[in-house]
């Protein structure tokens, strides 16, 4: 018999490679966790004869009142549900951090960049002053030039990429330059940049999964299995997320400070399935949408609707984020003694 709880997992905001669609401006995957008698009790007290789905429902008075009345039940809690959300123009800058200047850091300094939280921290650094810089014409074909690139990965993509970084430096105090130049080395090292598998690389469908994943695990102690909408990215990742879940060994943290997950990745099984046939897929779909759409630019026609769902209780549940960090997040101090390179770790572990 087979006990290991289930998750249901769906996103809401997902552009693909278009990450900076001024449109969609945020990531949100929601995980929710309800046995089958607590997902027939919510759905029998909220009936609704068509599939959740938000984007639909919102549309109508009676798909309205029932995403309320759906997101005011009492199981719709935070000891059922999880998510992460994302700040994908944040996330870009994250990503220009990790894919040009922490290669910098280890293939030309011999430094880890991802110690004492450095990538955070330059990620913020880069954020700001890119957010407050005089010219946002250049900023945006900074940042679309690098989405590109990293799309492409064409010679041309790549030469625009690196114009855009030195027009960039030519108009920027120097605390921005001190950046730019370690993104400007990363040409030399480019073959450690650029992967042959190029689809998803700037993605966080799969990330924002395995943060769910490590959140249940622990709540449970236990291997978690996971009931997800089709989803091209999980299943292009599916070979390797099933490998570093069938590594051989003890359970170990791995990572960098507050920054680690256990390994292996506690998932027992993943299931793809099409939403209408799982209600409990539908719920995380409409879980998802409904912080996607509480904090979007919508249009007038939605604004009351948008307020009556930031004044319940649910828009209070707390969830993980990657957004720019505050002060005090910066100057924490953190305990990296038993820091492990997670790349580190899975290419060792699979090598095995």
């Amino acid at each position: 018999m087979n006990t290991y709880p289930i998750i249901y997992v769906d996103e809401a905001g997902n552009t693909g490679s278009d990450i900076l669609n001024a449109s969609q401006p945020y990531f949100v995957l929601s995980a929710v966790c309800f046995t089958d008698e607590e997902l027939i009790q919510i759905q029998k007290e909220n009936p609704y004869d068509k599939e959740l789905h938000f984007v639909e429902m919102k549309k109508s008075i009676k798909g309205r009142n029932t995403i309320k009345q759906i997101l005011q039940h009492p199981l719709v809690n935070g000891e059922h549900v999880s998510f992460e959300f994302i700040d994908k123009q944040f996330c870009v800058y994250a990503q220009i951090v990790d894919m040009t200047i922490e290669p910098v850091f280890h293939f030309i300094y011999g430094d880890d960049l991802y110690k004492k939280r450095g990538n955070i921290i330059l990620t913020n650094c880069l954020y700001v002053f890119c957010k407050n810089h005089p010219n946002q014409d250049l900023i945006n074909d900074f940042l679309f030039s690098f989405e590109n690139m990293m799309r492409k990965q064409t010679k041309e993509s790549v030469d625009e990429f690196y114009f855009n970084v030195d027009a960039l430096s030519c108009v920027s105090e120097t605390y921005l330059v001190d950046i730019l130049q370690h993104i400007s080395l990363s040409r030399s090292i480019l073959e450690h940049v650029l992967l042959e598998d190029n689809r998803y690389c700037l993605d966080v469908t799969v990330s924002s999964l395995l943060r769910m994943v490590y959140h249940w695990s622990q709540k449970f102690q236990t291997k978690i299995n996971v009931i997800t909408d089709n989803s091209k990215q999980i299943t292009a990742s599916l070979d390797m997320i099933t490998k570093m879940s069938n590594i051989v060994g003890e359970e170990k943290l791995v990572g960098y400070d507050t920054r680690k997950h256990i390994f292996p990745v506690p998932i027992n099984s993943i299931s793809m399935v099409d939403s209408n046939s799982k209600w409990g897929v539908q719920l995380a779909d409409l879980i998802a949408s409904s912080f996607f759409f509480m904090w979007s630019n919508t249009s007038s026609k939605y604004t009351k609707f948008q307020e009556e769902l930031k004044s319940m209780p649910f828009s209070k549940l707390k969830g993980y984020s990657i957004r720019p960090a505050t002060e005090d997040e910066l100057s924490q101090e953190v305990d990296d003694s038993n820091d492990v390179s997670p790349i580190d770790f899975i290419i060792q572990s699979l090598g095995n």
